[in-house]
């Protein structure tokens, strides 16, 4: 099941450029209406997993007879809750994940993309060059543009990972998957790397970058089976996998990211098939896979097939297949 962010909907647009343009007050209303957005998915989830799957008219057709896919269920007392969050998803997620987690009511959660804080994100990112465009018609230098977003970033603190997780406060929080490229020109890496830290993350042993400060490394999990999935050992509660996509990465210069093209690494990341199959088996079995064994998750380029220019996204088209799958590689 899905549904629209309110607060960060198509319709919500307008109110967010009208707050970084001309009235940061405005902001607040935004900040409000994620919360309501935050409030409205939680019903949904309660209601998912207390009667209403069972409603007559969300059984699936098959072959033209009434049948109820079977749902899987956690601890065989309920539908297992799965949140998934990519991009704006994935930032937002960390924060309704971990406002949810004493609830109990989301089991494991994935964030693709992910990054935090959104002031550290937006000040880095190459989606916000029009904004920084516009933002320093009504300003003298963007040191000044960088000291609003901070400001405004102590309102937005309630509402993502960033403010929920930071420390002393300890919020009790499902396993979690996150998955990140390097050389994502609109989700900066340092973005990333402070919400693995603020998540306690763990990089799996065979991760493309094997020291990140901050970030322990899972080296004493166990040896992984013929699937390539660790049981037993020192499973960690929140994993981060990395993939290094070398052309754009190292194309993204230090100094200036305006000055690099947009590139297709944060959209195509969720098309890549060993991060599939990666998170294929967290959400049916909860066990994490190793999907950097063979390759050290080391891409020249990113491939992949955009919505943008091919109407036809199936997985066929990103030649990934079970057959091909990263479970045939371990």
């Amino acid at each position: 099941m899905s549904m629209d962010w309110r607060g960060m909907s198509s319709f919500d647009m307008p109110i967010v450029m009208k707050s970084l343009l001309s009235s940061p007050g405005l902001l607040r209303a935004t900040r409000d209406n994620l919360l309501q957005g935050y409030a409205n998915k939680l019903v949904l989830q309660h209601f998912a997993q207390n009667g209403l799957l069972e409603n007559e008219w969300l059984k699936f057709s098959e072959r033209g007879s009434r049948v109820l896919h079977r749902i899987p269920t956690y601890m065989e007392k309920r539908p297992t809750s799965i949140f998934y969050g990519s991009s704006q998803g994935g930032i937002l997620g960390a924060g309704y994940t971990t406002l949810l987690g004493p609830t109990g009511l989301i089991d494991r959660g994935i964030l693709g993309v992910p990054g935090a804080s959104f002031s550290l994100i937006m000040s880095r990112s190459k989606s916000f060059e029009i904004y920084d465009r516009l933002l320093i018609r009504n300003f003298y230098h963007n040191r000044h543009i960088r000291i609003l977003l901070s400001i405004m970033q102590l309102a937005w603190d309630p509402i993502e990972g960033a403010g929920i997780l930071a420390p002393p406060v300890e919020e009790v929080y499902p396993r979690m998957l996150l998955q990140s490229g390097l050389g994502d020109s609109i989700i900066p890496t340092i973005a990333t790397e402070a919400l693995a830290r603020a998540y306690n993350a763990t990089i799996l042993p065979h991760n493309p970058r094997s020291s990140i400060f901050g970030i322990r490394a899972a080296n004493n999990l166990s040896t992984p089976s013929q699937h390539g999935y660790y049981s037993g050992g020192d499973e960690p509660h929140v994993t981060w996998t990395e993939v290094l996509y070398e052309k754009e990465y190292q194309n993204i210069p230090i100094d200036n990211i305006y000055s690099a093209s947009e590139n297709n690494v944060h959209m195509c990341l969720r098309q890549d098939c060993a991060l599939i199959a990666q998170m294929a088996e967290f959400i049916n079995t909860g066990r994490i896979i190793d999907p950097c064994t063979n390759d050290n998750c080391l891409r020249t380029t990113v491939p992949c097939h955009l919505y943008s220019t091919t109407k036809n996204t199936k997985p066929s088209n990103w030649n990934c297949s079970y057959n091909q799958s990263c479970y045939d590689s371990f």
